[in-house]
């Protein structure tokens, strides 16, 4: 039984080791997401702007506007970056914010006519690219993939979840070995 499980271990260890750097999920996603961000961003520069103001105005409610911080979560932005964006986008008259009523310190943003027809043209791109991908590869593979990432996503979500508590139980001994001295 022990030379079988060390013999498993060997020819898992051999096929992990065989791989190529480029065939791990983290990278297969990062060069898929690069490749496809690349294409958005050649189709936004055609109009005049980037991959990440399309992103920007594509999560602004074009009906109430939306907040600032509101957009940030959503696109897991730092605010110096989303700043740039906003402002680029006042530029070119994209958006304009305006106060609230009730809070002075919050600005909603609001699409202007430009950036309506903007956020529009970022929907057609995403949407003339999901169809071409799905024409090239059929429905059904493109759904297999949809489930494929959807399961991934909730596996790193699970043991992301699973590695914060060690790593505060961790700093919770460091501390303590340290109040014991």
């Amino acid at each position: 039984m022990h030379s079988i499980s060390i013999i498993y271990y060997y020819h898992t260890f051999a096929i992990v080791r065989a791989k190529k750097h480029t065939e791990t999920i983290d990278s297969k996603l990062k060069t898929a997401w690069q490749i496809v961000s690349r294409m958005y961003n050649t189709e936004a520069s055609l109009h005049n702007a980037t991959i990440a103001m399309a992103h920007f105005l594509l999560n602004v409610d074009s009906k109430e506007g939306s907040y600032a911080s509101d957009i940030a979560q959503q696109l897991g932005m730092e605010g110096t970056s989303l700043s740039r964006i906003i402002l680029s986008l006042e530029e070119k008259k994209y958006i304009v914010r305006t106060d609230t009523h009730t809070d002075k310190r919050k600005r909603k943003i609001t699409l202007t006519k430009k950036g309506k027809e903007q956020k529009e043209l970022a929907k057609s791109a995403v949407r003339n690219f999901n169809l071409f991908v799905e024409n090239k590869i059929g429905k059904q593979r493109l759904e297999a993939f949809f489930q494929t990432i959807d399961e991934i996503s909730s596996i790193a979500e699970e043991r992301s979840k699973l590695l914060k508590p060690v790593s505060s139980s961790v700093k919770e001994r460091k501390g303590q070995s340290s109040i014991n001295q």
